[in-house]
């Protein structure tokens, strides 16, 4: 698994890298929203212990100077496990570095995981959990970002994911 992770890392990287954009400058980037929806975005990615393929989607609740509001939903399959989750994560954005934007933060989820296991047989539990997040944002063309993050799980899910995708 951890193979994989670096690999998935590592290809997203390289790929992502041609499509970055001219930087725009920060005073439009901090410039604060309203609370309310934004935008949304596609996420996927893999998490270790349990080993699980995930999707999902997450919501752009807006930003206030550096702190941003990002709410997701996910689908995780795998290890005998299929969980849905919810997750409302708060961002602190630093400022641009050529064209990356690096974040750090934290949320509180609620998970629902079915664990299908062929000889102790099926069971449900519900998590309620901590996330501390690292990553980074950068713009490409149409004012979408992609980003690239990885997380630890506190007693919620998987003990770490590394998760890519876009908003719009």
């Amino acid at each position: 698994m951890k193979r994989m992770t670096l690999c998935v890392l590592i290809l997203g990287l390289v790929f992502a890298a041609p499509v970055s954009s001219e930087e725009r400058d920060d005073e439009e980037r901090d410039r604060p929203k309203d609370f309310g929806v934004h935008g949304w975005g596609l996420r996927f990615g893999v998490g270790d212990d349990p080993d699980q393929i995930i999707g999902g989607v997450q919501f752009d609740h807006g930003e206030f100077k550096w702190v941003h509001l990002e709410p997701n939903i996910e689908l995780l399959i795998g290890d005998d496990h299929t969980t849905l989750s919810g997750f409302y994560a708060v961002h602190f954005r630093f400022r641009h570095v050529h064209g990356f934007r690096p974040y750090i933060g934290t949320g509180l989820g609620l998970a629902i995981d079915y664990f299908d296991h062929p000889v102790l047989g099926d069971d449900t539990d519900v998590d309620i959990g901590f996330r501390l997040i690292g990553g980074t944002n950068w713009a490409i063309k149409n004012g979408r970002e992609l980003f690239l993050e990885v997380s630890l799980g506190l007693g919620y899910v998987n003990d770490v994911q590394l998760m890519g995708g876009w908003s719009f």
